[in-house]
């Protein structure tokens, strides 16, 4: 199993990080990519890929913080990308829902990290919360710099935009809200290929039912896994080797690391 989008380095996680990774070797998650949000995130997941042979780590900084972004990020960006195990920029984009940095300033941040990652050869791992209009109008804007694909961690768009988003070839992953009773995702997900569907936990955050509440954890997402074998009519195993087929053919750098 892979948790595509999580956050070991959350204080919430990293004390218990080596009890963590022990047990989810033992239950079979073979890759867990950790993602960036500012500069310590991005220097820890450096740090904790290089001492743990299942974590991966992206580069980039998410919309909250976009406003400390600046040329002393951007160096360490592009010094970082070039490591064997950093496989994406992310997360990267939009949130209005607590614009906790000015709108006009996401936006510029979220263009110049798209051509960041053109030009480091890498694909996206998007964040966008109430904003999929001007995220998707940036992202046309940008689609010279769009060659090495586009994922919407965590989706919480609708069916119509997903179509639209699939017929470009994007990609979607989805974590523990798709369990919640009140989440009504199958819509959605039918609207999306299988071939285009990872599963992530966004540990410590949106732990799946019946967990809700609790700090959440990579060793829950076989109940992600499972509600995604539910909606799309097939098993968790068939579910499990998709969604490990759709990862490594996201993210080339994990594949080619992985069997080198």
């Amino acid at each position: 199993m892979i948790d595509s989008h999580l956050h070991l380095d959350d204080p919430k996680l990293k004390e218990n990080v080596e009890q963590i990774l022990h047990d989810c070797t033992a239950q079979g998650i073979e890759i867990l990519i950790n993602n960036s949000c500012d500069m310590p995130s991005m220097l820890a997941g450096v740090e904790l890929a290089a001492k743990y042979e299942p974590v991966f780590a992206t580069v980039g900084m998410h919309p909250h913080d976009s406003k400390s972004f600046d040329d002393n990020f951007i160096a360490k960006m592009t010094e970082l990308a070039t490591l064997p195990k950093v496989v994406a920029v992310g997360e990267i984009g939009l949130d209005y829902y607590y614009d906790l940095s000015d709108r006009n300033i996401q936006r510029d941040v979220f263009a110049i990290q798209i051509e960041l990652a053109d030009k480091f050869g890498l694909p996206l791992t998007l964040h966008v919360r109430d904003a999929y209009g001007d995220a998707w109008d940036i992202l046309r804007a940008q689609n010279k710099h769009i060659n090495h694909g586009v994922l919407w961690h965590c989706y919480g768009g609708s069916a119509e935009f997903a179509r639209q988003a699939a017929a470009k070839g994007h990609y979607f992953s989805f974590g523990g809200a798709i369990t919640f009773k009140n989440a009504r995702k199958e819509e959605v997900l039918h609207a999306i290929p299988p071939d285009r569907v990872l599963s992530e936990t966004d540990s410590p955050y949106m732990s799946p039912e019946p967990l809700r509440g609790r700090v959440n954890t990579p060793l829950n997402i076989p109940l992600v896994v499972k509600k995604l074998a539910d909606t799309y009519g097939t098993d968790v195993a068939a579910m499990e080797a998709q969604i490990r087929e759709n990862t490594l053919k996201y993210f080339g750098k994990i594949k080619n690391y992985i069997e080198k």
